[in-house]
């Protein structure tokens, strides 16, 4: 009898093994499944921003915190489209000329860069809707500025203007002038102010931003009509970028209801400043 129970017990304990071997063997099969329908993280894409950051206070350098830093209120909607993009945001810092080229070659997936979307820029880029107006602005010596009072007085004058920029096209029409095209803003600031330029056309804001900073130069009453189209800025991208382009004018669209763009501006100016 004590054998029979005995082996009663043995049968049952194998029993009892074989099934707790068998709950840990399905144990992992289980994990996995679970672990099968969970979504699969998603992974920030990086868009790369071309710009030329001497142009404050469109995109210009600060020390900020230590760190140089590129800062302006095209970064700050090139910041915005990332973020609705949920991309993360890498700029690339380059001559103005070298701008279109470098989206061309896909160095860059955008240009912000108080960037005039002209008809002779369309036949090789895509523009974004307009998301800024802006006005051209004169440059001289500040013991100068009573010589120039109007367009006429830079006739057969030395100008300097950024090389590849509208400026440069405005300047071309001015008659007998002698031009000094170069790839900085800075460089051509030293240029007026070692005489060897007589005046620099350049936007208003950014004209405005170098006469507060410098006091022996000033911004001149010369007045630069152009067409309403000549005086907005655009982002480019690179032609045919289809959906990056609406994805852009989407945030530009947000940000000019919202009134941001302008609230932007303003602090860009005040941080030119400080």
């Amino acid at each position: 009898m004590k054998k029979k129970l005995s082996l009663l017990l043995i049968s049952v304990m194998v029993v009892l093994s074989a099934c707790g071997q068998n709950n840990k063997e399905n144990t992992p099969a289980a994990t996995n499944n679970n672990a099968a329908t969970d979504p699969p993280a998603v992974e920030k894409t990086t868009l790369t921003l071309g710009t030329s950051a001497d142009y404050a206070p469109f995109e210009f350098h600060k020390i900020i915190d230590g760190k140089d830093t590129i800062v302006g209120f095209d970064i700050e909607i090139a910041r915005e489209i990332a973020k609705d993009m949920n991309a993360e945001l890498k700029i690339q810092d380059m001559d103005f000329d070298g701008l279109l080229l470098a989206l061309d070659t896909g160095k860059v997936d955008m240009v912000i860069s108080g960037l005039t979307p002209t008809e002779e820029r369309k036949k090789n880029v895509d523009f974004s809707e307009i998301y800024y107006l802006t006005s051209q602005g004169v440059l001289v010596k500040k013991d100068q500025a009573e010589q120039f009072k109007s367009l006429d007085d830079l006739k057969g004058k030395k100008i300097g203007i950024q090389k590849g920029s509208i400026q440069e096209g405005i300047a071309q029409e001015i008659a007998d002038a002698k031009l000094t095209a170069l790839a900085k803003i800075p460089e051509l600031i030293l240029e007026l102010k070692s005489g060897r330029v007589d005046a620099i056309i350049l936007e208003k804001p950014v004209a405005d931003q170098y006469a507060v900073a410098q006091t022996d130069i000033a911004v001149s009453e010369v007045k630069i009509e152009q067409p309403v189209e000549e005086a907005g800025v655009s982002i480019a991208v690179k032609k045919g970028n289809q959906d990056l382009l609406n994805k852009i004018d989407g945030t530009i669209a947000r940000l000019k209801e919202s009134g941001e763009i302008d609230r932007y501006v303003v602090e860009a100016n005040e941080l030119v400043g400080e």
